[in-house]
């Protein structure tokens, strides 16, 4: 005889097969709505399901064969599942995996509740709930990743990127603080956002490079393709500016001064082959990068200097940051010591 847990087991996975009936949909609605309780093992189950990798397999025999061996070698994580916070204690997979499972977690249980629409007021209260979730790229690394619509994202190291688990159900908005290249996924219904502390970018679906650290003095937008409308977030009462492929806008974000300029876009995406490309950027700027690929500490003397302009292509995964400083060095206006991993550059003595 199947048990209650065992009954909602299948009913779960039919839905997350897409097998699933209007009565059984209906049914499996009303016992998550029920409780907390419910709604936790709902999205934990989930959890397990979308780890297992069975969401892959087409055979629906294998995928549901492969769904039970998992959950018998996870036992323990799927047993507390009842308990968030014995649940929270255990041992688990990698963050970056684990944030992404939470979102397709959470984006199946709202798109559950909001089927019918006659529950959608439980629906957005269950989904406000939810933690949002948080992706770091590590100093000397890039990472990429697909968002649950279908964008994908690489995104330079030492970045930081925020979204909600609703994205791509109400809204796609998305803060990054860092550089991120971005193949958005084209909805014409929800727009794709993309928000710093200084500049906001929209768009329905195009390739672009973002890029906004918090240390550094401009923050610049590259369009590939499409176009992208851009929002002054220093002065709002700016108009609102555009740009079209092949464009970059530059923001000056001591000024708030913010223009847009010709420029080859691919150039702004070399970083996410392993490449650096400066186009007429700031030194001051070009070694906080130089920092965050290299984990050395660079200190410019003198303000003629910290805004000296380098145009220069590095291959990154081929060269030291000695090899680097040495090229710009070459330049004859940066002269350069380094000793224990920190860099001192002044101006060239002539």
């Amino acid at each position: 005889m199947e048990t209650p847990n065992t009954i909602i087991d299948e009913l779960i996975l039919d839905y997350l097969n897409q097998e699933i009936g209007e009565v059984e949909r209906k049914a499996l609605e009303s016992w998550v709505l029920s409780s907390e309780e419910n709604s936790s093992y709902f999205r934990k189950t989930c959890e397990v399901w979308l780890l297992s990798g069975t969401q892959k397999i087409r055979d629906k025999y294998n995928a549901r064969r492969a769904f039970e061996l998992f959950k018998a070698e996870h036992a323990d994580e799927f047993a507390s599942a009842r308990n968030e916070e014995t649940f929270k204690k255990k041992k688990r997979p990698h963050a970056s995996l684990l944030r992404y499972v939470a979102a397709a977690a959470a984006l199946a249980l709202v798109a559950l509740m909001a089927y019918l629409g006659g529950k959608h007021n439980g629906a957005e209260t269950l989904k406000e709930q939810f933690a949002d979730i948080i992706i770091d790229a590590p100093l000397g690394s890039s990472t990429r990743l697909t968002l649950p619509d279908g964008t994908v994202v690489t995104m330079n190291a030492g970045s930081h990127m925020v979204y909600s688990q609703g994205f791509g159900v109400s809204d796609r908005n998305i803060f990054l603080s860092g550089e991120g290249w971005f193949e958005v996924s084209k909805n014409e219904a929800i727009p794709f956002v993309v928000s710093s502390n200084d500049i906001q970018v929209r768009v329905v679906g195009t390739k672009f490079n973002f890029r906004d650290y918090p240390e550094d003095l401009e923050a610049i937008v590259s369009l590939k393709e499409g176009k992208v409308a851009l929002n002054n977030k220093l002065r709002p009462s700016s108009s609102e500016k555009y740009l079209n492929p092949d464009q970059r806008v530059v923001l000056d974000k001591h000024s708030g001064a913010m223009h847009i300029e010709s420029k080859d876009a691919s150039n702004a995406m070399q970083w996410t082959t392993g490449d650096l490309f400066f186009d007429e950027e700031l030194l001051s700027d070009i070694a906080k990068e130089l920092e965050r690929y290299y984990d050395v500490k660079i200190t410019i003397l003198g303000d003629n200097l910290r805004n000296l302009r380098v145009y220069g292509h590095f291959v990154r995964r081929e060269m030291s940051i000695e090899d680097i400083l040495s090229m710009l060095s070459a330049t004859n206006k940066i002269d350069y010591t380094i000793k224990d991993r920190v860099v001192t550059m002044r101006e060239h003595k002539k």
